[in-house]
């Protein structure tokens, strides 16, 4: 059956925050926190700007290797880490998510009113990766480093990405876009295959 992706759009527009945060698929909020009700609608398509704050934000992937691995073994570890983390930095927590591997291993994200913080363990190599997603004045850097603080790794990776309209318009070619960048499909705005 095909679907037509402008009527999923105008149902998730339809649906506030808190009805898709408490629904089978994302999971309930934890105990204690609350779903600030959305004060205008919301457009995953089309974000709005102001003149002062552009559109998107700053995009941080962090590989952490340490020499520890028993906090990358267990969901619990994580289920307090990364929400305090991102509190910390000034996040609004709206809701988590993480499931537990066996025998060991972790996968989670936070969702924040200023976007995401999420995360991978493999405890065998000592590794976790985390992808750090924030817009507005937060500071994606702030929430990576409560959790090096917390892992104290041996070795790390961090590659930052300015999103949307932060990123330089500097990375485009005479060539066309990016790499990776998608070019709009004539009047439609999808991205092409």
């Amino acid at each position: 059956m095909a679907v037509d992706p402008r009527s999923s759009v105008d149902a998730l527009q339809r649906t506030s925050v808190g009805a898709r945060l408490a629904s089978p698929a994302f999971g309930a909020l934890s105990e204690g926190e609350t779903n600030p009700a959305p004060t205008k609608p919301l457009s995953p398509l089309a974000p709005e700007a102001s003149a002062s704050q552009p559109a998107g934000g700053h995009h941080l992937l962090v590989d952490f290797w340490v020499a520890d691995a028993e906090p990358l073994r267990r969901v619990a570890t994580w289920e307090t880490l990364l929400p305090d983390a991102c509190r910390e930095a000034g996040a609004t927590v709206l809701g988590g998510r993480f499931h537990q591997f066996e025998p060991e291993g972790v996968t989670g994200i936070v969702l924040l009113a200023e976007s995401h913080a999420s995360l991978h363990t493999w405890p065998e190599a000592g590794l976790v990766t985390l992808d750090v997603f924030t817009c507005g004045a937060l500071d994606a850097h702030a929430i990576v480093d409560r959790i090096r603080d917390a892992l104290a790794p041996v070795r790390e990776r961090i590659t930052a990405v300015d999103r949307g309209d932060r990123a330089p318009d500097a990375a485009r070619s005479a060539r066309g876009p990016a790499s990776g960048e998608a070019l709009p499909n004539s009047a439609s705005g999808v991205p092409s295959p």
